[in-house]
């Protein structure tokens, strides 16, 4: 009976032995986890812009890293979430190191779902929450945060509307020039159809379209003719709403601009 307790308390004392080596040394292994992240990529994408994040995971401890799932959070500035996204690498065995690329992407027309129209005509920063959860030789759960900021240049930024000038067209309509400006600041080139629609008391008046290519970076500056009826011109003048519409084969997006 005595052997069997001694055994026990030899077996109990050497267990410890082993929890308390491997705690020490999954801890130091935790302070030899290197992750770097490289520069955010911004490039167009179908829908919208596509967010590159390139990291990179070292793992100079002592155990496989497994499971490994990198989660990202967008959010606006209001706190609004635009994309949640996951990369997931099942395993990074000893000494080695893993580089991967997290893609993140914003929709245009996901924005207008999410009535998030502003972002559209006012340049802006997005929250990035990136949480990293992995297991240390499939046994120890770790996990580690952080918090970045990525930039947003709207497509439409100082979207602007100029003085409207009215000419004779014929007898029975008028012809209006609707001067719009704007400078695209998104990395995507702005390429479509861009309709006006005039409206006064919830009724439209008339709209007018021009197709319009403007590339990254640069500014548009342009007049939309459109024509109104004789009947229509004081309450065209006077004041109203310009519903903005721009299609592309891709997505479509609108918003609405105050006159008079």
């Amino acid at each position: 009976m005595n052997i069997s307790i001694k055994m026990l308390k030899i077996v109990t004392f050497v267990l410890w032995i082993i929890i308390v080596f491997f705690s020490i040394t999954a801890v130091i292994s935790v302070t030899n986890l290197g992750i770097t992240v490289g520069d955010v990529q911004i490039l167009p994408s179908g829908s919208g812009i596509l967010f590159s994040l390139p990291f990179s995971i070292s793992n100079d401890g002592y155990y496989e890293l497994a499971d490994i799932n990198l989660t990202t959070s967008v959010t606006d500035p209001d706190g609004t979430v635009l994309d949640q996204s996951e990369t997931f690498i099942s395993s990074i065995p000893q000494g080695t190191n893993v580089s991967e690329s997290h893609k993140v992407s914003i929709d245009l027309d996901a924005m207008q779902l999410l009535d998030q129209e502003s972002l559209l005509l006012e340049d802006s920063d997005f929250n990035v929450e990136i949480i990293t959860v992995l297991n240390f030789a499939r046994t120890v759960p770790v996990q580690l945060s952080a918090n970045t900021t990525i930039p947003w240049g709207a497509p439409f930024a100082q979207f602007s509307i100029g003085q409207i000038s009215v000419f004779p067209h014929n007898s029975t309509h008028l012809e209006a020039t609707i001067p719009i400006s704007f400078e695209n600041h998104a990395i995507l080139d702005i390429a479509g159809t861009l309709i006006v629609e005039t409206y006064n008391s919830q009724e439209r008046i008339t709209s007018g379209m021009n197709i319009i290519n403007v590339p990254s970076g640069y500014g548009y500056s342009d007049s939309v003719s459109v024509f109104i009826s004789q009947q229509d011109v004081l309450e065209f003048t006077s004041s109203g709403t310009f519903h903005m519409i721009f299609e592309t084969p891709m997505f479509t997006v609108d918003w609405d601009e105050q006159y008079g």
